[in-house]
């Protein structure tokens, strides 16, 4: 059994409260296409945690430690972010123009790719499972086991947090709904995943 699980579950509650590309990416999505397409990303970034959960279990994740493979995922990481951003901002861009695209809500993509990608590639989640896990691990027991409970844990804390979130954004439907405010949140939204992508890019190249 897992040690110190109420630490456990508290911290990582924090750390998922904590704005970070998923916050931008749930928000936006939520405001933009309704509570439906906020849980469905919601769906996307369990199921990237949870692929995650099975890699650690696996025992992968030592070999992704390997400095080389950080960089990688850092560069890819950051790619996938600049490019999320920047079509966000052509989202608003046509939306501003008024060009009569059929929905310009969906042209950055499923939801649910968008929440797996984000979490999959995003090289903090990977360090999450490298260093923070571990250390709720009991040696007397099965590492493999201990770690899949401690990822459905995290799984678990993930889609209640973003659920109550989504539901409570969702009841804000009119006023999201609002043109000028669905326009300001895409081009905020996209400002700052792109911000976030050639951050993590210039510190994966530098």
């Amino acid at each position: 059994m897992p040690q110190q699980l109420p630490v456990f579950i508290g911290t990582t509650l924090l750390m998922l409260i904590i704005p970070g590309p998923d916050f931008v990416l749930v928000t936006r999505n939520t405001a933009t296409g309704g509570a439906r397409r906020g849980h469905a990303t919601t769906i996307g970034i369990c199921s990237g945690l949870a692929l995650l959960t099975l890699v650690a279990a696996a025992g992968v994740t030592a070999a992704a430690s390997d400095p080389h493979v950080l960089s990688a995922l850092r560069i890819c990481g950051g790619a996938y972010l600049a490019a999320l951003g920047m079509s966000f901002a052509l989202a608003a861009r046509s939306r501003r123009a008024d060009t009569g695209a059929p929905d310009t809500v969906r042209s950055a993509g499923s939801p649910v790719v968008q929440g797996f990608a984000c979490n999959v590639l995003n090289p903090k989640a990977l360090i999450f499972y490298l260093t923070f896990i571990p250390q709720f691990v009991h040696t007397g027991g099965s590492v493999p086991t201990q770690t899949l409970l401690l990822g459905g844990l995290v799984v678990g804390c993930a889609a209640l947090w973003w659920t109550l979130y989504v539901t409570a954004l969702g009841a804000l439907g009119a006023v999201l709904a609002r043109p000028r405010v669905r326009l300001t949140l895409d081009i905020g939204a996209g400002l700052a995943l792109a911000v976030l992508g050639v951050t993590t890019l210039a510190s994966a190249l530098g």
